[in-house]
């Protein structure tokens, strides 16, 4: 829970997406390796490296409250975090850094969002003890 990268200069009125785009079109800006993905709310686009919440659905508490037995539409936990253990592993390769591609645009694809359907099913079906 750092900050991974600030971006200032912009009015307050301006598109999430668009400062979004701005930042990973930069020499300097964002960086999302190829295969990750930041979460991000509905200002964003879905799209390959940012994942954003299905549009339409009520993400709020009141889901999670008392007499729900199964998942609503928010996730309560994930016992071991992928993404950290990964992380753990690769720290000893650091060289490794120069051989990433980024990526280097930001706009919606089918291909992502089919993805993020993917990922939500077996989430799900975990979640149910589903192989």
């Amino acid at each position: 829970m750092n900050f991974i990268y600030v971006l200032s200069g912009w009015e307050g009125s301006a598109a999430d997406c668009r400062i979004l785009r701005d930042a990973v079109t930069r020499p300097n800006g964002l960086k999302v390796p190829q295969g990750n993905f930041y979460l991000c709310d509905n200002g964003y686009t879905n799209g390959e490296g940012f994942l954003t919440p299905y549009k339409g659905v009520r993400y709020h508490l009141n889901d999670l409250g008392e007499g729900t037995a199964i998942p609503q539409t928010l996730r309560l936990e994930l016992p071991i975090d992928p993404m950290e253990e990964e992380l753990s592993d690769e720290e000893d390769d650091d060289d490794e850094e120069d051989n990433v591609e980024f990526i280097d645009t930001v706009e919606s694809s089918q291909a992502w969002n089919n993805w993020r359907d993917n990922l939500a099913n077996s989430m799900y079906n975990e979640w149910r003890g589903i192989s």
